[in-house]
């Protein structure tokens, strides 16, 4: 239910300097900072630059057009995934062994969802739990953006026995979104 080593290790090149860009771009960090430092930054400051940069689509046509010479169909396809992030709060209901199933709770739809680097239930000793993340395109599959966040709250018997029928509908019906 993971990304491969080297579709991981692609995905992460790219978002990392995306997120550097857009923090330079937003002011986060410093235009004159090294890109190695960047990496050493704390986690609440590339949240901060993710933040700055789902916020700001445009930058990721800027980015495109600044970079174009140097990106592959594949970056930039990777980039382009972030027009169509899905951000908010989801339930991780199940994890399967292609991907885990993802219920956002404001519209109730379905997602297959794959991991990064680490599978789910690394994070996670149990589902379903509600998680706050953006999920995206990749290769033609979803992924979820790197960032996870979670209060530690788990569904309980009754609603995960709702959320079993309407899985169980999504399933039969084919509306488990495996693409965006």
């Amino acid at each position: 239910m993971r990304l491969t080593e080297t579709e991981y290790k692609t995905y992460l090149s790219v978002h990392l300097d995306l997120l550097f860009y857009a923090g330079q771009r937003g002011k986060i960090i410093a235009d004159n900072l090294q890109f190695n430092i960047f990496l050493a930054l704390t986690f609440s400051m590339k949240f901060k630059c993710r933040e700055f940069l789902l916020n700001n689509k445009k930058i990721l046509d800027d980015y495109t057009a600044v970079n174009i010479h140097r990106l592959t169909t594949e970056e930039i396809s990777i980039i382009n995934g972030f027009k169509k992030a899905v951000t908010s709060d989801f339930v991780i209901y199940k994890c399967l062994s292609k991907n885990a199933i993802f219920i956002n709770i404001k519209d109730n739809k379905f997602y297959a969802v794959k991991a990064l680097g680490d599978s789910f239930d690394k994070f996670f000793n149990r589902f379903p739990v509600l998680v706050k993340t953006t999920i995206l395109p990749f290769n033609d599959q979803i992924i979820y953006d790197g960032f996870i966040n979670s209060d530690g709250i788990y569904i309980g018997p009754k609603m995960s026995s709702n959320m079993k029928k309407d899985y169980m509908f999504a399933k039969k019906n084919n509306k488990i979104h495996t693409t965006l």
